[in-house]
């Protein structure tokens, strides 16, 4: 950067330096494109950052020609910040790493339930009782569908001859319970709920 009593600003030399520390920017970035394109894995992490370190001060070179012509030099002045043989004490990553480290996600908030209790209704049309009968091999209806249910699982009833699902429900509750008691059934957190209706 130019001292303050060999000023450029506006000046015929100061464009001078300008375009040239243009051409030499450019050709720097040519030069640093080829190096990282030739880098085929973590092996040539090193050709990786000596060309970075190439780079830079081409880079900087560039804003404060920049700088000495206009007065300003965005967007490349803010470089002159980076101190690229250290690291980032608030990131604790280094900026000439080409692969930080992963940010740990964040631990879950654990709910502290230790009991769960799922609640579940199946709705049911009878469409033929003498063919649920027959099905099940049972002599009344009740007893005819929990056969049925220890065969298949509720879920499966409704496909049973003679019978049709029309809804079916579930409800999951969590309560924090001390280990050997029973959960409150009128306390809980509701965890989880889903319900369907079947059209006819």
């Amino acid at each position: 950067m130019a001292d303050e009593d060999d000023l450029t600003q506006w000046t015929p030399a100061g464009a001078e330096r300008l375009r040239v520390a243009g051409a030499e920017l450019a050709a720097a970035v040519t030069a640093h494109a080829a190096a990282v394109a030739a880098v085929s894995g973590e092996d040539g992490v090193p050709e990786l950052l000596a060309a970075h370190d190439r780079l830079l001060p081409a880079v900087l070179a560039y804003a404060d020609a920049q700088l000495d012509l206009t007065g300003g030099d965005f967007p490349f002045g803010v470089l002159h910040d980076v101190d690229q043989d250290q690291e980032v004490e608030d990131l604790g990553i280094d900026l000439r790493d080409p692969q930080p480290p992963a940010v740990p996600a964040p631990a879950p908030e654990l709910s502290g339930v230790t009991a769960v209790t799922v609640l579940q209704r199946h709705d049911l049309q009878v469409t033929d009782e003498a063919a649920v009968l027959a099905a099940a091999g049972e002599d009344d209806l009740g007893s005819a569908l929990a056969r049925l249910a220890r065969a298949g699982g509720w879920s499966a009833v409704g496909g049973e001859p003679g019978l049709r699902s029309t809804a079916r429900s579930v409800l999951v509750v969590g309560s924090a319970v001390a280990p050997g008691e029973e959960p409150d059934e009128d306390g809980g957190e509701l965890l989880y709920s889903h319900q369907d209706v079947f059209p006819d």
